[in-house]
């Protein structure tokens, strides 16, 4: 099987327990609950460690700073079976740093540094090989890099290539109200959606906006016009798959949760790899579902699941928590 080119964001997430510490205030907390984390982290980096862990063949493209944190996310890819050779790391780039506060239910408020001229943004013309068609089997990727050329640029070039090939491009908006309200950010959200086969996004937060519309259902329907499958995320109840034939709605499994950081990006990995090893949408959302499920159970946003142990998650009983 020919990889999935995953290309986007990667950064240092470090993770600061604001929830716990003011819970601390009122009872005794393990000191260690109150250490801040460093993660890895980035969307598509996220969604291409999953694809790994579930036995799917992920290539990621990017770019991060020439220093440690760059090294270092450049080996934890390697480490988790991830194709890595086509991450650059950049002297001239700073490594992307996002720091997530977590509220005391595990939500997070994201502070990217810089706002600006982030690494991520700093994906040149050069780093795509010209054969990448012939290499790869999907292209995923993610409006976080729709924000500032050159990424942008050469994403939807990229997606532009592989639409006129005959290669699925799958797309997660990535992106919340304020950003859909910049001009250029929103010229170059309509254009991938030209390209796009799958769309990716949380239901009320992202697709809403993104199609002008309040209500989840009406929005997924109204991008269908644009785009032939819609995920629709929506957190604690599940998720909805929209084609122009079918609908499939499944809900979330109740599981305990310890962050919900990264479960869109590891819903997207399953939802992909089980769709390239042949499951229908209703079953691949079932298993994304799942894979969410394990993802917010555990820490961090690289915490998808192995085939073993997204098993383990289908076996229980389904239900809206």
């Amino acid at each position: 099987m020919l990889p999935v080119l995953c290309y986007g964001d990667i950064c240092a997430d470090l993770l600061i327990p604001y929830g716990q510490a003011l819970a601390s205030r009122q009872k005794d907390v393990d000191p260690d609950a109150l250490t801040v984390r460093f993660s890895h982290g980035g969307s598509v980096a996220n969604t291409a460690v999953t694809l790994a862990r579930l036995g799917t063949p992920a290539l990621f493209l990017g770019t991060t700073g020439q220093d440690a944190f760059g090294r270092a996310l450049k080996a934890g890819l390697t480490q988790e079976g991830v194709d890595a050779s086509l991450l650059t790391l950049k002297a001239s780039a700073m490594t992307t740093m996002v720091l997530l506060v977590l509220d005391e239910q595990g939500e997070r408020v994201p502070f990217a540094y810089p706002r600006v001229r982030a690494s991520q943004h700093d994906v040149s013309a050069d780093q795509i090989p010209d054969d990448i068609l012939s290499r790869i089997s999907w292209m995923h990727s993610s409006g976080m890099t729709l924000r500032e050329d050159p990424a942008a640029a050469n994403q939807l070039s990229l997606m532009r290539r592989c639409h006129e090939a005959g290669i699925p491009v799958a797309l997660d908006v990535n992106a919340r109200l304020e950003s859909l309200q910049d001009r250029t950010f929103a010229e170059n959200m309509q254009a991938a959606l030209c390209c796009c086969d799958l769309l990716f996004g949380s239901a009320e937060d992202e697709l809403c906006p993104l199609a002008d519309e309040t209500d989840p259902d009406r929005a997924a329907r109204k991008l269908l016009e644009m785009v032939p499958m819609v995920v629709a995320r929506r957190g604690e109840k599940g998720a909805t798959v929209y084609t122009r034939q079918e609908v499939y709605a499944f809900p979330a499994f109740s599981v305990p949760i310890r962050d919900r950081v990264g479960a869109g990006d590891v819903y997207d990995g399953a939802f992909l790899s089980s769709l390239l090893s042949g499951y229908s949408p209703e079953e691949a959302n079932r298993r994304a579902c799942a894979a969410g499920a394990w993802c917010v159970s555990h820490f961090g946003g690289r915490s998808g699941p192995t085939q073993e142990e997204l098993q383990t998650i289908l076996r229980l009983d389904a239900k809206i928590i």
